[in-house]
């Protein structure tokens, strides 16, 4: 018994150490994905197919295009112990689309709809050197909102689906006496998948007063890119 709590009384002595020699960094930077997204991208697709089927004598100026990419902003904090880093981060990235096209009384038709996916995430790392690697969990938030006629400035919400994800990546980073930089090479995986049937329904009643979609249409929203990040202080 005295054996074990002299034991644990060095790991907790150890433990405070290492905290204290510890440091604190502030992280900002730019963070991009490339996206598979099957079931929304196919509500893209039908739609475009079948515009012209709703809209007899219409034309297409200008398609809806496919969701196959998203950027944004990452900032967050670091607290690295020797060759551990434990991290808290919040990042949105998100992508637009738009639709042009001329109807049969030669009206105008515009339709804008943006997709933003944000997170808030925790991690952990491991360095050797320049290099390393790290995995995270997140709650993921993806959002659809769409125009508002007459007030080009606001925008309407259509989707908001919410869940967890876990990301793996991999690190390049390289320090300085003020600020160090690193590459982070990402793919990240959806533990839940988020229904975007409400998109599919307020994209084609507008030419289909009748339209009922289909529900739920679940999509996943797996992501593979990379986080270019900046971290102040000495590295």
């Amino acid at each position: 018994m005295l054996l074990f709590r002299n034991v644990l009384v060095c790991c907790i002595i150890f433990a405070i150490s290492s905290l204290c020699n510890g440091q604190l960094n502030i992280k900002v930077g730019y963070t991009n994905g490339f996206m598979d997204a099957p079931i929304l991208n196919k509500v893209v697709t039908n739609f475009n197919e079948s515009f012209t089927s709703k809209y007899p004598g219409s034309f297409l100026d200008d398609n809806l295009n496919k969701f196959s990419s998203v950027h944004g902003l990452e900032i967050g904090l670091r607290y690295r112990v020797n060759s551990v880093g434990f991290e808290l981060s919040w990042n949105s990235m998100s992508d637009k689309s738009d639709v042009y096209a001329t109807l049969p009384n030669k009206v105008s038709f515009q339709d804008k709809w943006f997709l933003s996916l944000t997170e808030y995430s925790a991690g952990i790392e491991n360095y050797f050197g320049h290099f390393g690697y790290g995995a995270s969990l997140g709650y993921r938030t993806a959002r659809m909102k769409t125009d508002i006629f007459g007030a080009p400035r606001k925008k309407r919400k259509v989707v908001e689906e919410s869940g967890f994800a876990s990301k793996f990546y991999l690190i390049f980073q390289f320090g300085g006496e003020k600020v160090g930089i690193a590459f982070k090479p990402y793919v990240q995986v959806p533990l839940r998948n988020l229904d975007i049937s409400n998109f599919d329904q307020e994209l084609n009643v507008q030419g289909d007063s009748a339209y009922k979609a289909i529900k739920p249409q679940e999509e996943r929203f797996f992501l593979y890119g990379i986080s270019i990040v900046l971290y102040n202080g000495k590295q």
